[in-house]
């Protein structure tokens, strides 16, 4: 699969609250809100993600979650906190352009089952009555088998 363009999905992103919110960082500035690319299975080799891998970050956000600035600690974002404000993002940014209509789900459409047809009982087929009844065996135990061996 090739890796999804679309200026209007990634146009989204205009005047959208900040997804990524990195604490310490994020003022929810949403006139300076883009849609930062998350890497995926197509990024490399000088190719950017899917359009379809994006989270809405405001300036400061997306530059801290692309490794150019450092956090209010000093240091660069770790890895683990790097894929918690990805996915919280990704997860958030993907509902609101559902909302919007940017991206469609289709609903699941419930439908009745149809009632199985029934033969009328006049036709349906007899079940066979037994003939004969089981033999009668005498019922042993356990301790009556042992006491006949001399056990």
């Amino acid at each position: 699969m090739t890796a999804l363009r679309s200026h209007k999905y990634l146009a989204g992103s205009k005047g959208a609250p900040c997804a990524l919110r990195i604490v310490g960082v994020c003022h929810d500035e949403r006139d300076t809100v883009v849609p930062c690319h998350v890497r995926d299975r197509h990024t490399g080799r000088s190719i950017k993600a899917s359009d379809l891998s994006v989270v809405d970050g405001c300036h400061r956000c997306h530059e801290v979650f692309d490794r150019r600035a450092s956090m209010p600690s000093g240091d660069l974002i770790s890895d683990e906190e790097w894929t918690f404000y990805a996915l919280r993002g990704l997860q958030e940014t993907l509902e609101r352009r559902r909302e919007i209509g940017l991206l469609f789900v289709p609903e699941p459409v419930h439908r009745e089952p149809k009632p199985r047809r029934r033969k009328p009982p006049s036709e349906r087929a007899r079940i066979p009555q037994r003939k004969a009844e089981w033999p009668k065996r005498e019922l042993k135990s356990r301790s009556t088998f042992q006491n006949k061996k001399g056990i």
